[in-house]
């Protein structure tokens, strides 16, 4: 009993579990309507700043609470990937400051994101495309040069397109990726679909800001409905005319590496 209780407190400390955690908690906890960015709470319980018993970390993870909001993750999660996550929460105890609001994807920080190089428009497209102060902003959906999250089509495909054409898809008032997910017990939210794999179905939830990749039982599943409520063309009037000009002089740049100056008006 004494080495498990060495070897479950050096896996606490251990920095790999930590950080693997902490990716897999960005994805599947940090909703919302779950735990928060960084654990600093949602609808769920604030884990950040409090200490808690690694064994009954590990039972609610693993089976979850009855008759509450909190699922078992161990139809979904390896009991490493269990331990990880505990990890993880057990590393917040010390943490004092608030959570980012929108943080880098795991493992991307500001350390490693290197200043814009490129020509003058395209870093002005860079600097809008993962703008902190739009919320949403392109990046909260889209991954380019790197950096965003790839819950959206990829956008270095887009640099085969006409500015005409990417301004259509940029202002449309429509949507083909979005859909409405309704679970059996009763949880409704607007998602992107992402894939499969065995009996689970992989969706980017969109209920608030960064979209969290969820893992969810085919099962679970009560329907997959098309979103009729939702629409590019109004998250990009967050942006002007030249800013968006910009943004696809970006794309050009991060997508193709094609130095190409746009005007507001080839985007009509």
């Amino acid at each position: 009993m004494i080495a498990v209780a060495l070897l479950m407190a050096q896996a606490a400390a251990d920095p790999a579990a930590v950080a693997k955690g902490e990716a897999i908690f960005a994805q599947s906890c940090s909703v919302g309507y779950c735990h928060g960015v960084g654990g600093s709470a949602g609808r769920g319980p604030r884990l950040r700043g409090r200490g808690f018993d690694r064994t009954y970390l590990v039972n609610v993870t693993r089976d979850g609470v009855p008759k509450s909001a909190m699922p078992g993750w161990k139809d979904r999660l390896s009991g490493g990937e269990i331990d990880s996550v505990v990890s993880y929460i057990m590393s917040l105890a010390s943490a004092t400051d608030a959570a980012p609001a929108n943080p880098m994807p795991p493992g991307v920080g500001p350390a490693a994101v290197n200043a814009f190089k490129g020509p003058a428009q395209a870093g002005r497209g860079h600097a809008a495309f993962f703008d902190a102060q739009k919320q949403p902003r392109c990046a909260t959906c889209h991954a380019l040069g790197g950096r965003g999250i790839a819950a959206g089509p990829d956008l270095s495909k887009a640099a085969s397109m006409t500015p005409k054409q990417l301004g259509a898809a940029i202002q449309a008032t429509s949507s083909n990726h979005t859909s409405i997910v309704k679970l059996k017990n009763g949880e409704s939210f607007p998602a992107l679909q992402t894939g499969s794999e065995g009996g689970i179905v992989k969706l980017y939830d969109l209920t608030s800001p960064p979209p969290v990749l969820r893992s969810v039982l085919r099962e679970e599943i009560g329907s997959i409905a098309k979103e009729t409520g939702w629409s590019h063309g109004a998250v990009s009037k967050e942006y002007t005319a030249a800013q968006l000009a910009d943004i696809v002089s970006y794309i050009y740049y991060a997508g193709a590496g094609t130095t190409r100056p746009v005007k507001a008006e080839e985007l009509k």
